[in-house]
Parts: C-alpha cells; sequence; structure tokens
C-alpha cells in the first residue's frame, strides 16, 4: 500500500506541473463521449499482514464507458465493466504440490478524474485518477494437490473461505486516443479487506484495454 500511495503522490506532481504548462480551459468539441473497451489483465491478491503475494492470474475485461468533458483538458469518467480478478498460487508441502486458481468476476464502476493533453489535431493523452468500485458476480476458487485427496472447489464468494463480494479501491493509468481509437494500460489496487477468512488481502489488477469512441 506505501508503494501505492508513493506512485499517486509522484503522479499527483506530474499532473500538477502539466497543467500548469499544458491547462486549455476552453470549451470542448463535445460534452460527452461515449466507448466501448475491452482487453485483457492480470490479476492477484497482496497478503495486507505481511507484504507477501500470490501470482497473478490472467484474465479480460468488457465494458461501456462515458466521458463528461468539463473542459478540453479535464473530463470525469466513469462506466460500466465485467472484470476478472482473483488469483492463482502454487506450493509444495507435506500434502503434495498445491495449485490454488480463483476466478472471481466483478461488476465494476470507476469514477475518474482525466487529465488531457492534445499532441496533434488527432492524438490526445490522458492520465487518469480516481476510485473504482466492484461487486461480486461470480466465480470459483479450485484447489488441488498431487496425492489428491484435499482437492476441492468453492465458490469464490464463499462466505467462509471465499471473498467478500464488495471491493473498493483507486485505478490510476494512462491512455492515448488517436482519431476514435484508445489505447490504455492501467492498475487496481483494493482499499479494503476483500478475504472471508482470518488472513487479509487486497486486490491488485494490471489492465491493458483497446476501445473506440464514438
Amino acid at each position: 500500500m506505501r508503494k501505492t500511495i508513493v506512485l499517486l503522490l509522484c503522479l499527483l506532481s506530474v499532473l500538477g506541473v502539466s497543467a500548469q504548462k499544458y491547462w486549455d480551459s476552453s470549451r470542448p468539441d463535445h460534452r460527452f463521449t461515449f466507448g466501448v473497451r475491452a482487453g485483457v489483465n492480470f490479476a492477484k491478491q497482496n497478503n495486507m499482514d505481511d507484504g507477501g503475494d500470490n501470482n497473478f492470474r490472467p484474465g479480460f475485461h468488457v465494458g461501456a464507458t462515458a466521458d463528461i468533458n468539463i473542459v478540453r483538458s479535464f473530463s470525469v469518467n466513469t462506466g460500466v465493466f465485467y472484470i476478472q480478478k482473483g488469483y492463482k498460487r502454487d506450493y509444495s508441502d507435506y500434502r503434495g504440490y498445491i495449485k490454488t486458481r480463483n476466478s472471481a468476476s466483478y461488476i465494476e464502476i470507476p469514477v475518474l478524474a482525466s487529465y488531457r493533453v492534445e499532441l496533434s489535431d488527432a492524438a490526445v493523452f490522458q492520465l487518469n485518477l480516481g476510485p473504482y468500485f466492484a461487486y461480486g458476480t461470480n466465480g470459483s476458487l479450485k484447489v488441488t494437490n498431487s496425492i489428491g485427496d484435499e482437492s476441492y472447489e468453492i465458490s469464490s464468494f464463499d462466505k467462509y473461505d471465499g471473498l467478500k463480494k464488495f471491493d473498493t479501491g483507486i485505478s490510476v493509468g494512462v491512455a492515448v486516443v488517436y482519431s476514435n481509437i484508445y489505447m490504455g494500460a492501467s492498475y487496481e489496487r483494493s482499499f479494503v479487506n476483500v478475504s472471508n477468512t482470518n488472513q487479509k488481502f487486497q486486490n491488485g489488477n494490471i489492465l491493458v484495454t483497446l476501445g473506440y469512441n464514438f
């Protein structure tokens, strides 16, 4: 969490310097912009107690966005996404070789402040920062071992051994929009403990996104 805070402070500093030099407060061409998005993500859960991490699990996300364009250099970006989170973990102990796969899916709504810089008549750079709010919908937690006597599968959101359904955190990312084509990358990190077990975990997610603006 400390690394995330330092990163956000650095980005805010860059944003403050950039705003003084590259701020355009004129009226935008369109008050609202809508788009569709899809991409891949790499999710894992970070241990809040000892800093230990699980391994990244690949997944995907898809959704629709809406930009509320305040001025040419600033917008509020929101939308609705279906997004896969979770984690994977492989290790060995007295039970043999243990494989854990958690495929937790959420409906997620980001609310991002978006700073814009026009690179050319057709290209715009974006720096996006803000909270997200997510609710778990489905998924499974699968545990298997090489011996085979302790393998099981439960819901990702099992109330005893799974995840809490509500997740909220911070999202930070960059993007370039060329004409109507959107290309972006972002990182998400939970504010809250998402585990129903006696351990405390936060969701982390790296996203690479393509899209189209209408």
